[in-house]
């Protein structure tokens, strides 16, 4: 073989290396991605066709459900459920990339925590369309850092990854699912008050206590200003079942408040006390939705309905008696 055509099957040998490159190069990039690659927790899920999402971990279930349009919480007598934040986390969820997996083939599942798994479940029309199951966090290290990173496997699949992400927002307490927020009245809004013996007016930018008797009472504005603000930053911490009675509930013996502003009059109605709460309903002039359930408050936001006349006057000092002037 000569030199010319030694050089020439050279060339040849590199065009056809370079085509074979190209050609492996355009295949990746016509297939799906994989978890080598690039692919997403969430893989292959339409987020919009989710109509039942299930978080379980140890003895605590929430079932998050798709009712005539509207998301409610199946496991808190269907109330309402806070969309936003279920948007959020599926949405942060859906961009969380796999990786490799990283399982080791004579390590046991436990060793991932994975025994002990909290399970994400998302259907679709009935069908599965992905279960994830969480296992344990990743300890803090110097190349880890505090990150988030969590063992998790997909679908039952003997594949274990190791995600950076925090599925907190994956929260398997139902009361957490629920906008809390239920009212929040300025203040300054408020022109008048009625709770129990008590009734107040704003008169003058100053609060009038109906049937004070100025020579002998004296009135406490710092206490009835607590009567004013309930309706400010008035927050629940979970919703009472619908089918218990009103005798289950104490609102047998109900305690009524309302407040008006110059077009709107807000009630609550207090019924008993339960762990670290008190039952209420509201009434009048709240957002349509809130109407017709029972709801639990902090004991310490349900004292601001509760306070008495005794609590907003003291007895007013009688005036000194002066000595008479002794005559010179």
């Amino acid at each position: 073989m000569n030199y010319k055509k030694l050089i020439g099957m050279v060339i040849v040998l590199v065009l056809l290396a370079g085509m074979a490159i190209m050609q492996k190069q355009g295949s990746r990039k016509g297939r799906p991605a994989t978890a080598g690659n690039g692919a997403t927790l969430l893989q292959d899920v339409e987020l919009n066709r989710i109509d039942s999402v299930e978080i379980a971990e140890g003895s605590n279930t929430v079932l998050l459900v798709k009712k005539d349009g509207r998301w409610v919480v199946g496991t808190l007598h269907n109330y309402p459920a806070d969309f936003g934040k279920l948007a959020d986390a599926l949405r942060a969820a859906s961009e969380v990339k796999m990786g490799r997996p990283v399982r080791a083939a004579n390590v046991d599942t436990s060793e991932y925590g994975l025994d002990k798994a909290k399970t994400i479940s998302l259907e679709s029309e009935g069908s599965e369309a992905v279960k994830l199951e969480i296992g344990a966090r990743r300890e803090a290290s110097d190349s880890a850092g505090w990150a988030n990173q969590h063992f998790v496997r997909k679908g039952g699949s003997e594949d274990i990854y190791l995600v950076d992400y925090d599925f907190r927002p994956f929260n398997e307490e139902s009361s957490d699912w629920i906008d809390t927020e239920l009212l929040n009245v300025r203040s300054a809004e408020i022109v008048s008050v009625k709770a129990g013996d008590v009734e107040l007016h704003a008169v003058s930018n100053s609060w009038v206590l109906a049937g004070l008797n100025e020579e002998t009472e004296e009135f406490e504005s710092s206490e009835a200003n607590k009567l004013r603000m309930a309706l400010q930053y008035l927050n629940c911490t979970t919703v009472a079942d619908p089918a218990r009675s009103d005798a289950d509930l104490g609102f047998t013996n109900a305690v009524a408040y309302s407040a008006s502003t110059t077009n709107k009059t807000y009630t609550v109605t207090l019924g008993g006390e339960t762990d670290n709460g008190r039952y209420i309903r509201l009434g009048g002039d709240v957002p349509e939705e809130l109407n017709g359930w029972t709801y639990v408050i902090s004991t310490h936001e349900a004292a601001d309905f509760l306070i008495t006349r005794d609590k907003l006057v003291k007895d007013k000092e009688p005036p000194e008696e002066r000595e008479p002037l002794e005559e010179e």
